[in-house]
């Protein structure tokens, strides 16, 4: 991840187009615009019906994935240099736009010793949404960024996984089971939320080698060239993502569960990953393809900052009497 973008990386990238002159993947970059535009309009209070219902359903997942699709296992590389390169690309963000909400907030006076807490901590509450008595965090339109430290957490889990495999991803697919034991006894067994959402990663590291999975079978590419299975899978992740219901992965909400909500997330993110392949493909679109491209470049500025940037809107807008 590079200035808030996934870069691709030596033989993780699908086989078919889409690489540009700095050897980026463009429509995945498109990906990732749709999921932080569902982002930003879920956090709006947009109700856009189906297409936010069903945008939820991928909109955190589908950056999971394409993590996956761009990772690149290097048996040189050691644990500490893997760790630091992401810890730079991740955590240094992390913190650096928290210290600046901080500092803001704590200036107007509405930011305390509780607020950096939540920071160090990195969740947004310290229990599960539907208990009765919680300790909530992360209240300085800093929430988003719990994806941050779950991500950095998520990459860890994963090289480790990759390590164990000797690089082979049909290996870490089985051995990813262990992690998901771990995650199904975190989630039933464990009260509390964990920082930097340890719990959440063992989840996600699910994602992660799916993407990678994804990457080297070039699901996607299939998937853009026989529609029929696109559609099929389209029918299964409407038809699941009914069943399952509303999620939200920063608080340990699966739905009805954990099981289905892999293939939701999972089949979504590869639903929009194909269509997103196809769009590159179409001339007429190129008009389009420019600001997506920008959006899905900068997807990790755009998530910490929007609520900060809505705030602000809101502000000047009430100073101006006018109401939306």
């Amino acid at each position: 991840m590079k200035n808030g973008c996934l870069e691709n990386t030596n033989n993780a990238h699908p086989k078919n187009f889409g690489l540009n002159s700095s050897g980026r993947l463009e429509w995945l970059d498109f990906g990732k615009a749709m999921g932080i535009l569902v982002v930003l309009a879920v956090h709006a209070g947009c109700s856009l019906g189906a297409l936010t219902y069903y945008g939820g359903m991928f909109y955190m997942p589908i950056f999971f994935v394409t993590a996956g699709m761009t990772f690149s296992y290097k048996p040189e590389e050691s644990f500490g240099t893997f760790a630091k390169k992401k810890a730079k690309r991740l955590l240094a963000p992390y913190f650096g736009y928290n210290l600046f909400l901080f500092a803001f907030f704590f200036l107007r006076g509405h930011a305390d010793m509780q607020t950096l807490l939540g920071i160090l901590y990195s969740r947004n509450c310290l229990m599960p949404m539907d208990s009765a008595t919680n300790v909530y965090f992360m209240q300085i339109l800093n929430a988003p960024t719990w994806f941050l430290t779950c991500m950095f957490v998520s990459y860890i889990l994963f090289w480790l996984l990759m390590r164990a495999a000797k690089g082979d991803s049909r290996k870490a697919f089985v051995g990813n089971g262990v992690y998901l034991l771990i995650a199904i006894a975190l989630h039933y067994l464990c009260p509390i939320l964990l920082p930097w959402s340890i719990d959440c990663a063992f989840y996600a590291v699910s994602f992660l080698i799916v993407g990678k999975l994804a990457a080297v079978q070039d699901w996607v590419g299939k998937l853009t060239k026989k529609p029929l299975y696109l559609i099929l899978l389209a029918s299964a992740f409407a038809l699941a993502s009914l069943w399952n219901g509303s999620v939200n992965m920063s608080v340990g909400d699966y739905g009805q569960s954990m099981a289905l909500y892999l293939f939701v997330g999972t089949a979504g993110s590869l639903i929009v990953m194909a269509l997103c392949n196809a769009f590159y493909a179409t001339k007429h679109t190129e008009w389009l393809q420019k600001p997506l491209d920008f959006i899905g470049r900068h997807t990790l500025p755009i998530l910490c900052l929007h609520l900060f940037v809505y705030s602000i809107i809101g502000t000047v807008l009430a100073l101006l009497g006018i109401t939306l």
